[in-house]
């Protein structure tokens, strides 16, 4: 088994989450963040690959393997345990390793190697956008679908673009003033500044407007041939005409007429924020589970 450094340059072996592609990589080394990429091979051919986070705090240190690794489809279970047991001793300097693996299956390929759980498994939400758009709408919730027809009526337009820094930072600060009223987290504007910088059309602005104000917008982060909701924001008027109903609607047919297969809508937590989700399961999303946060106790 052979591990070796990836280029960013080389394209996912298949269609991944948001923190296993080399943009998530480019980004967070932007912001001075260590991010390795991994290829893991066997018998020279690339079985599988993985993107690692370093992070350091005082004297820890911490290897971070993040909604990953991306497999081969034919790889099988031996060679894949084998392949994450080697990862740890490539890796230079000792560390602390914790993993978030992208589903059930993956997390049952670490616990032979001595990672147990930490917390309970969290669910992500994911927009299939490879059937017709007839589909998609036959897909959604009764009520929810109700909700978009009206915002369709409304007077509501919808404008889609690249995010541009200097022109749209004032709707990250819109956002992040959201975000401390609502307590809930998402990655620093920042990082959104980062991905833009690095990869400036891997971004979709989507904007709703009612008499040319803007009273919501979506963002979402272009990894294909997937795209990740990154963040929105929407004010009283967006809220009372339904607007992300709206927006979310003219963005997934915008990305599937672009090529993309999946957008995910990111974590679903029916206890901590019932609103949101259900309209992400309103939306026609599938809603599965990923593997539990895990930490390495023993080699």
């Amino acid at each position: 088994m052979e591990i070796a450094a990836l280029s960013p340059d080389v394209p996912p072996l298949a269609a991944c989450a948001l923190q296993q592609h080399p943009l998530y990589g480019a980004a967070l080394s932007a912001l001075g963040v260590t991010a390795r990429r991994l290829a893991m091979r066997r018998e020279g051919r690339d079985i599988g690959q993985v993107q690692i986070v370093r992070r350091r705090f005082g004297p820890l240190c911490i290897d971070w393997l993040p909604r990953g690794p991306v497999w081969q489809a034919d790889t099988g279970t031996g060679a894949r345990i084998e392949a994450l047991r080697h990862l740890p001793a490539s890796q230079p300097g000792r560390a602390l390793w914790l993993a978030s693996p992208d589903s059930p299956q993956d997390a049952a390929l670490f616990r032979p190697l001595g990672y147990r759980a930490l917390m309970t498994p969290q669910y992500v939400a994911e927009l299939d956008l490879s059937p017709t758009q007839s589909a998609r709408l036959a897909a959604q919730h009764g009520k929810w679908r109700n909700r978009l027809r009206r915002a369709q009526t409304s007077g509501l337009t919808v404008h889609a673009r690249p995010f541009d820094p200097a022109r749209d930072d004032d709707l990250l600060g819109q956002e992040l003033a959201q975000r401390r009223t609502r307590r809930y987290a998402a990655l620093p504007p920042a990082f959104t500044h980062a991905w833009a910088a690095t990869a400036p059309q891997a971004t979709r602005l989507y904007l709703a407007r009612n008499k040319g104000r803007t009273v919501a917008f979506m963002l979402m982060l272009l990894h294909p041939p997937a795209a990740t909701y990154h963040i929105g924001w929407s004010g009283a008027q967006g809220r009372a005409l339904s607007a992300h109903h709206l927006i979310l609607w003219h963005a997934a047919s915008d990305l599937a007429g672009r090529g993309f297969a999946r957008l995910d809508l990111g974590h679903v937590d029916t206890h901590g924020s019932p609103g949101l989700a259900r309209f992400k399961i309103g939306a026609g999303a599938h809603v599965r589970p990923l593997g539990p946060a895990m930490i390495r106790l023993r080699p």
